[in-house]
């Protein structure tokens, strides 16, 4: 099937506490978004709606008042909220949103076409959600917004499906949460109606919002894209990534008719098949995936890999083969120099990247120690690939002249080092897996201590150029896929080498 996420309307959402504040907002919000969401619930006094409606001259305008029962912080009555939201609509507003929980059928009282009707449930999908969505969609509002906590891959998929059955142009449906990226990627490409997306960066209005740039960029949500096939990133925790800007700019630069989305899993044994089935339903089949923690050793035998593999990348065949890669190994390869006489390297964690980190410095001539917090599985680590365990690497009496950060460590800034500072002294290597903007505690004491660093950023791009190169067939470099990530995410971090 080829479908398109052209036809869904981006919608960015603002929250702020005074007219000034939205006001402001307004001067920043991407020009290219079509239409903003003003939460007149976040409001801590009267709104102005001529002044909002003038500051957002030339878009589509929608304003919601979201309850507390839903998410939002109105505490009104439902005839107050019906005055508000007629009040908006005299101002020069589009849209209003009425929450159904709240208006029943009567929309109250406001024309339906100039309505969007709205459920949010913060508990899971609910059991009666095709039935829901049929009462909304009876209402008579010209768009419909079905919106669920997403607590696993099923409940997204549930979603997907509600949403590509109704795919008539007034209806929307997606997941709140982790799970619930895919539905946010995923549905414009399946007909919603809607597109919602943060304005700014730190100001998401739902769990798991992402940035509406980034939905315009990342996703071409509102754009013409032609999607054919996906590819994925399946792991525990998806949000963070940069995997789908990369991959999707890739794709769509070598003009190539796929998506790349984020899928979190709780097994990826368990639920792969689940999820090849599910999309394969929906005309969108699974062509390859990029796969993070916690699962680059099953990936590995999900592939009839020999014991003790590692895979970050998957790929599977129309005839239902499954083959997996590592391009971790070669980024690690390419990061790391042979080693001196009696070098002696430290690897910091026992998962799938620390397993590629020490098959390439053991390559590369190193001795290897291995420490992390599972001592079986550290110990495992080691003996299969002629490392050592060490439970105080500071006092192992080696100068470590490589240092491999292979822990989640470093994801929240508010993460401890994963090892002594002091091991971090002038001219070591220090190799840093995990990336976020700013850079992690691990970089910043390796900078501060004069080591020298290969920080997360460097080595997601040098491992994405190797998947790319086998999604697409087509070589690709690390410098082109940074110079083709949307500029907002460039600002963000800076290539070290």
């Amino acid at each position: 099937m080829v479908t398109t996420p052209q036809r869904t309307l981006l919608v960015a959402s603002v929250s702020r506490a005074t007219n000034d504040a939205l006001a402001e907002a307004a001067r920043v919000v991407d020009a290219r978004v079509p239409a903003v969401e003003v939460r007149l619930d976040a409001l801590e006094e009267a709104p102005d709606f001529p002044a909002l409606r003038a500051a957002f001259g030339g878009r589509t305008l929608l304003a919601t008042l979201r309850s507390r029962a839903e998410g939002g912080r109105f505490q009104g009555s439902t005839g107050e909220a019906a005055a508000l939201l007629a009040a908006a609509l005299d101002a020069g507003f589009d849209l209003v949103d009425v929450e159904l929980a709240r208006s029943g059928a009567g929309l109250l009282g406001l024309p339906g076409g100039r309505v969007v009707v709205s459920a949010h449930d913060f508990e899971g999908v609910p059991d009666d959600v095709e039935a829901l969505a049929g009462r909304m969609e009876a209402s008579g509002a010209r768009y419909v917004k079905l919106v669920a906590t997403a607590r696993g891959l099923g409940d997204a998929l549930r979603l997907l499906r509600l949403q590509s059955s109704r795919a008539g142009g007034r209806f929307t449906a997606f997941g709140m949460g982790e799970a619930g990226l895919l539905t946010r990627a995923l549905s414009p490409c399946l007909g919603a109606a809607l597109s919602f997306g943060a304005a700014l960066p730190g100001e998401a209005t739902a769990p798991g919002q992402l940035l509406a740039s980034d939905l315009l960029d990342v996703y071409a949500v509102g754009r013409p894209r032609p999607v054919e096939a996906l590819f994925a990133l399946l792991g525990g925790r998806v949000s963070h990534s940069l995997s789908p800007a990369l991959h999707n700019a890739a794709f769509e630069a070598l003009g190539l008719p796929a998506l790349y989305v984020p899928v979190a899993l709780r097994s990826l044994r368990e639920e792969l098949p689940v999820l090849r089935g599910a999309l394969s339903a929906l005309g969108l089949p699974l062509g390859g995936a990029s796969v993070t923690i916690p699962f680059k050793e099953e990936a590995a035998r999900v592939a009839g890999a020999v014991e003790g593999s590692v895979g970050n990348t998957l790929l599977f065949g129309v005839d239902g083969s499954v083959s997996a890669a590592n391009t971790d190994r070669e980024a690690l390869l390419e990061a790391i120099p042979e080693a001196p006489d009696g070098g002696a390297a430290l690897v910091l964690g026992a998962g799938g990247m620390a397993r590629a980190a020490v098959e390439a410095l053991v390559e590369r001539g190193f001795s290897v120690d291995v420490a992390a917090r599972n001592a079986p599985r550290a110990a495992a680590l080691a003996s299969g690939c002629g490392a050592r365990v060490v439970s105080n690497p500071a006092g192992s009496g080696l100068p470590y002249g490589v240092v491999v950060n292979a822990t989640p460590l470093g994801l929240d800034a508010s993460d401890p080092l994963p090892c002594d500072g002091a091991l971090l002294a002038p001219g070591v290597l220090a190799v840093d897996a995990p990336y976020r903007p700013g850079g992690t505690p691990f970089a910043a004491e390796a900078l501060r201590r004069g080591a020298r660093l290969v920080d997360g950023f460097s080595l997601l791009l040098s491992q994405a150029a190797g998947q790319s190169a086998l999604f697409t067939g087509r070589p690709a470099g690390a410098a082109a896929l940074a110079a083709r990530l949307p500029a907002r995410i460039q600002a963000l971090f800076e290539v070290s080498r």
